[in-house]
């Protein structure tokens, strides 16, 4: 399957009906905009158009939302911290939607004006207010600090400041600078100063300062100044104060808490206008986005004296629907075009159109790259591979129980109000139910929890094909499930590495059909015969001796393979190139080779979950009573430990095989993703 097919719209359309034109498009999403400005520096199309300015309503837009989100913020810092219950965060519910019936920007830009209006008329004076008693607390708490710092020196300080002929400082210097400080300004006021002592005190930083008092004649100002400077000095500003330090603390303290008992008041009234308000405020900031986008969309156009030009991708499936929106919103007043398109593919951009049942795995390709437009679209071919993988990896019947119950979860709540959840919920459900069977194939019940607590062993009955650990009833030493010459697979490891290597070939083998065939039909036979068709051809020729148990054609096959590769290497670059071909049939061997991390991740899944059983049952066997309870909780958190980290691990790694050894026979990526002009209404809604 390929993306959707795209096709190139144009549109000339009369001035006075453009905005129905790009509301009604804006409201349907069916076509991506092109951006006419790089083309209209071309002379031939300059003749013919000029660059569109955007629309004159942008600036009232702007402006509104500008405003819209002051008022928002203002909200939002004095609405209490909501706390959401359980129920809430594990079933979110979606937020009602507005019904709206404007049909132009004005009316818009009126509604907003009103609301706007309305709301500064209840909130602007108190918002002030909360400004000053915020920036006056601030203020107050900074004061209570110095005042702290001074309590020790009894004396008014309406006193402590120069005058006519003297000079007054108050602050704060580093206590390992203050003797050298009262040595330095001694010097240089030759004697004629005094430097008044307070307790050692610890700010806010953690360092150690002495509060001083400097006081010298006028004309020694600037030197002392100059040194205070050098020492590391803090001024603490006092000139409008009265009283004693102590006397002010007191006074301080009485304000600081008049004001937050008056900024609470007005906290109060702000969260009632925000329960008033607020829903409103989100509705007309969406109506604004969605305004600002439609004005800013005429920036993308061409116009003459009287019409305007655009131009979009639209996929073919919607060329009739977009066709029929243009000419209706333009009331006939409306010239459209539909044509192939008539740019590089590279420019072209692509849409994933996928079957409902495997639309959700689209997420998985484009976590590699979107596809390129006319590539072919790998996502109905992940899904087979990625489910069996992840339910091999995993392979344990319980965990797959958790894993769907989770999936189902993430998809039907939380994917109610994300895409993005929905998404990994359908595929999380999908990984799980292939991890049931996975672990009823295997005997895999939370590992050997049935073995270890009940005495019951699976492998020793018909309820489990393959053990992957050992043996089981199907598959023995007296048992092989088969034997090539001398060797036999006669128990579960082996078999299941032997079938990861099989599934591993198979992936690989369709990757390198699909990449001939596109290599066949872009850049003809040679290409797609020496970049795939050699290991086709390796692949057909080992699968047919093995079968015929003819050990000389898979010599011969390898051996005609690498002559292949260094022929290849030679027509790449010389002989060096030639001798390093010669060593490609190792880089196809660890391709396939890397399919057992199947098994890998399989034994330890298995493995660890047998070694908390293990810990569990020696630890309820040899202490008493409450030994019980301590199995029990080494249960649950090794069981949990061991389902989320190989469960992420299963994902990965079957992402991995797809991206690496799966993609890299035929998939490229580098698409440029279909960005439809469309409306985002999250609280409106127009229907």
């Amino acid at each position: 399957m390929r993306p959707a097919r795209m096709r190139k719209l144009r549109a000339v359309i009369l001035d006075e009906k453009m905005d129905n034109v790009v509301r009604e498009l804006h409201e349907e999403g069916l076509m991506e905009l092109c951006d006419l400005t790089s083309k209209l520096e071309d002379p031939q199309w300059a003749d013919l158009l000029s660059p569109s300015s955007p629309a004159p309503y942008l600036r009232d837009v702007s402006a509104l939302l500008i405003k819209t989100n002051r008022f928002l913020d203002l909200f939002d810092s004095v609405k209490p911290e909501e706390k959401r219950g359980l129920k809430e965060l594990l079933n979110p519910t979606l937020p009602p939607k507005e019904k709206v019936t404007f049909s132009s920007a004005d009316e818009v830009i009126a509604y907003g004006r009103s609301l706007l209006e309305s709301i500064e008329g209840e909130v602007k004076e108190l918002a002030e207010r909360l400004n000053y008693l915020e920036s006056r607390i601030n203020y107050l708490q900074q004061l209570k600090g110095y005042m702290e710092y001074l309590k020790d020196f009894d004396i008014d300080l309406e006193y402590v400041k120069s005058g006519p002929y003297t000079y007054v400082a108050v602050g704060l210097v580093p206590e390992d600078r203050i003797s050298q400080l009262k040595e330095r300004i001694s010097s240089i006021t030759d004697n004629l100063s005094e430097v008044i002592e307070g307790r050692t005190v610890i700010t806010s930083e953690r360092e150690k300062k002495v509060p001083v008092i400097v006081v010298t004649l006028k004309e020694y100002g600037d030197a002392v100044s100059g040194e205070l400077r050098r020492s590391g000095f803090e001024r603490i500003e006092i000139s409008n104060l009265k009283g004693t330090p102590r006397e002010n603390l007191e006074k301080i303290e009485e304000e600081i808490k008049e004001c937050k008992k008056e900024r609470e008041t007005i906290l109060n009234k702000l969260r009632e206008l925000a329960k008033k308000w607020y829903r409103k405020l989100l509705v007309l900031h969406e109506l604004l986005e969605i305004e600002k986008e439609r004005a800013e969309s005429y920036t993308k156009y061409g116009r003459t004296k009287r019409t305007y030009m655009l131009e979009g991708w639209v996929p073919e499936k919607y060329v009739d629907k977009a066709k029929s929106t243009i000419e209706r919103a333009s009331q006939g007043c409306g010239v459209v075009e539909v044509g192939e398109p008539d740019e590089p593919e590279e420019k072209i951009p692509v849409m994933l159109d996928n079957p409902k049942p495997v639309k959700p795995f689209e997420m998985l390709t484009e976590m590699f790259a979107p596809p390129k437009y006319n590539e072919i679209d790998p996502t109905l071919l992940i899904v087979p591979g990625f489910l069996i993988f992840f339910g091999i990896m995993l392979t344990d019947a319980v965990y797959g129980l958790l894993l769907t119950a989770l999936g189902l979860f993430i998809w039907k709540k939380l994917g109610k109000i994300s895409e993005g959840a929905r998404n990994i919920g359908y595929i999380l459900t999908l990984a799980g139910i292939a991890t049931v069977v996975a672990g009823i194939i295997t005997g895999g019940y939370l590992g050997d929890f049935l073995k270890q607590f009940l005495g019951f062993d699976i492998y020793k009955t018909p309820f489990a094909l393959v053990n992957p650990l050992g043996e089981s009833f199907y598959i023995n030493e007296s048992r092989p499930l088969f034997k090539i010459g001398n060797i036999a697979v006669d128990n579960g490891p082996i078999a299941i590495l032997l079938f990861s290597i099989l599934i591993g070939v198979l992936h690989l083998f369709i990757g390198l059909v699909i990449g001939f065939k596109e290599n066949l039909e872009k850049k003809g036979f040679m290409e797609a015969f020496l970049n795939q068709g050699i290991w086709i051809l390796l692949i057909i020729g080992v699968a047919v001796g093995v079968i015929t148990n003819m050990p000389y054609l898979i010599a011969a096959t390898v051996a005609v393979v690498v002559l292949l590769c260094i022929i290849k290497g030679y027509m790449k670059g010389g002989i060096l190139d030639a001798m390093l071909g010669a060593m490609d049939i190792t880089g196809f061997l660890g391709n396939v080779l890397s399919y057992a991390r199947l098994l890998a991740l399989c034994l330890a899944t298995g493995g660890l979950a047998m070694a908390v059983n293990i810990m569990a049952k020696l630890i309820g066997d040899s202490i008493p009573v409450i030994g019980i309870l301590l199995a029990l909780i080494v249960l649950l958190i090794g069981h949990t430990f061991n389902f989320v980290m190989n469960g992420l691990g299963a994902f990965i790694h079957s992402l991995r095989l797809h991206y690496v050894e799966f993609f890299g026979q035929f998939y490229e990526g580098g698409g440029k993703k279909f960005q439809p002009f469309k409306a985002k209404r999250e609280y409106t809604t127009v229907n």
